[in-house]
């Protein structure tokens, strides 16, 4: 396993309140979390804030809040706010470092969780999720890349865009947040996320843990959406007493999920039979929890995490000195070299005519080299190629000849632009219609291009619109105007691209997130068909 920590950037703080920098652990779209030690040489992970957003009143104020939130929640299993400073140039806050993979890059090298540790996993999640909400709190952003395997048991980190109970959110108004494939289906209808949007989502990642895959599969974040709303998920391969727990949270209706503490409760009497060795503590269910998941925690072992030595502000400039200093005697010894051996081209050469004459002068040989035998005519007969045979015309990569119409299922098993020709497209599809998009029908990102390589087929998804509401449902301008462009590219497309397999455009609009159409659909092999 590959070790998390980075080496920092030239453009990092060497220092940020007590602690020193000494490299990175990675990025988001609220700031950078930076690998640090305090004086002691404690090792921290410290999140500060972006500069773009260190000035924003409003931005601020969330940080406040979610310093204030993630401050009151403490549990077995999280990892808990150890200091922060709000009102620095870069809001920042600090937390213990917590060593281990996270179980997305656990799962990619070593696949799926079995037995004891899955169980331990499943009910060391449950416990830090019950915690959160005890304390008034929604995570918001369940997955597998914020849970760490630690040495001694599973942690569930970041609560960047937690929000309070009561309401007062740290994320805009209205904006949608979390991980595409761990929302929950009433997220993707209202926005509104709860604390069984969170439940949701731990079915979601005890599923991926058991089976190394995503229940609701892959590919563009509207066909995962549309699965997650209208499609049962995968949950073949986990042990049958994790599914049925899996399938109660990832249940359509939030109602009919479990609470978070009763997962844990559930959890825990499935791992107490996974090692009859471990016997259950006369304390409080935290400390059972505790006991039960590192008696069942047996993780392959790994390489610890490298870290490098603390950066002074001394050192850094002695070492910058040391490069100037460095690259001027690089300079100056190119110099030179190149002088003297421009000025050693420029002297004539004494050895020259003496070596000319003597070349001249010397008899010729009497046969540079021996006569070849004589050719055999059969040989030669043999050996002379014959017209080679033209190679074979490569055979255009779209071969349907049907004119079935595309499928919502085909839509919904479509992935996102993956090669160049596939961004390409989808990027110029969008620079096209993109404006018209935004003015005209309220829709301000665009079209989503996607691909199905096996129903040959290029979608193009818009919607819902405002606008159409308002119009009465009528979208026959809007999927007009989609089309056409679709159909131009890809025609052009087909036409200088052999391998080109998209012979198929077809338009999805989505009444909602859970109810697409197709709406319109061309075979694009003759330009004349574009017309619409």
């Amino acid at each position: 396993m590959t070790t998390r920590i980075l080496p920092a950037l030239s453009g990092d703080p060497v220092r940020v309140g007590p602690y020193r920098i000494v490299g990175r652990l990675g990025s988001g779209g609220m700031g950078t979390v930076h690998a640090a030690l305090d004086a002691s040489g404690r090792r921290l992970a410290v999140k500060v804030v972006h500069a773009a957003q260190a000035g924003d009143g409003e931005f601020r104020a969330r940080f406040r809040r979610e310093v204030a939130l993630t401050s009151r929640v403490s549990g077995p299993f999280l990892v808990p706010v150890l200091a922060a400073d709000c009102d620095a140039e870069r809001p920042w806050l600090a937390t213990s470092y917590v060593q281990g993979p996270t179980l997305q890059q656990y799962i990619t090298t070593h696949g799926a969780l079995e037995g004891a540790l899955l169980h331990a996993l499943a009910a060391g999640t449950a416990a830090a999720l019950s915690s959160i909400h005890e304390a008034g709190v929604i995570h918001r952003d369940i997955k597998p890349a914020n849970v760490i395997l630690s040495p001694d048991g599973p942690r569930l980190l970041d609560f960047g865009i937690a929000h309070a109970l009561d309401g007062t959110s740290v994320t805009h108004t209205g904006v949608l947040t979390g991980t595409p494939g761990w929302i929950s289906p009433e997220q993707y209808r209202t926005g509104a996320a709860t604390v069984e949007s969170d439940v949701f989502a731990w079915g979601a990642l005890v599923a991926y843990a058991g089976t190394g895959r995503h229940p609701f599969g892959t590919g563009a974040p509207d066909t995962i959406a549309f699965r997650v709303m209208s499609q049962e998920p995968d949950l073949a391969d986990l042990p049958e007493d994790l599914r049925r727990l899996a399938a109660s949270a990832l249940s359509k209706n939030p109602a009919d999920r479990p609470s978070a503490r009763v997962l844990g409760e559930r959890c825990v009497g499935l791992l107490e039979h996974q090692d009859t060795h471990v016997l259950p503590q006369q304390h409080g269910a935290p400390t059972l929890v505790d006991g039960l998941v590192a008696g069942c925690w047996d993780l392959p072992s790994a390489q610890a995490d490298v870290w490098p030595p603390a950066r002074h502000e001394g050192h850094v400039r002695r070492y910058a000195l040391i490069a100037a200093a460095a690259v001027g005697v690089l300079v100056i010894a190119a110099a030179v070299v190149y002088a003297t051996t421009l000025r050693k081209q420029q002297e004539p050469s004494a050895a020259a005519p003496h070596s000319t004459a003597s070349a001249s002068s010397s008899p010729a040989p009497l046969s540079a080299s021996p006569s070849p035998p004589s050719a055999n005519p059969a040989t030669l007969a043999a050996s002379t190629p014959t017209a080679t045979e033209a190679p074979a015309k490569p055979q255009p990569a779209y071969t349907r000849s049907d004119n079935t119409q595309p499928t919502v299922e085909e839509w919904a098993a479509a992935h996102d632009a993956m090669t160049a020709s596939e961004q390409n497209i989808a990027t110029a599809i969008n620079e096209d219609v993109g404006a018209f998009l935004r003015d005209e029908w309220a829709l301000p990102d665009g079209v989503q291009v996607t691909f199905n390589p096996k129903a040959q087929t290029m979608f193009l998804t818009t919607g819902p619109s405002v606008t159409v509401s308002e119009n009465g449902g009528d979208y026959t301008e809007l999927r007009r105007s989609v089309m056409f462009a679709g159909c131009s590219y890809g025609n052009e497309k087909l036409r200088t691209d052999i391998s080109w397999p998209y012979g198929r455009v077809a338009v999805v609009y989505r009444e909602s997130m859970a109810k697409p159409v197709i709406a319109d659909y061309r075979e694009v092999t003759n330009g004349m068909r574009c017309r619409v």
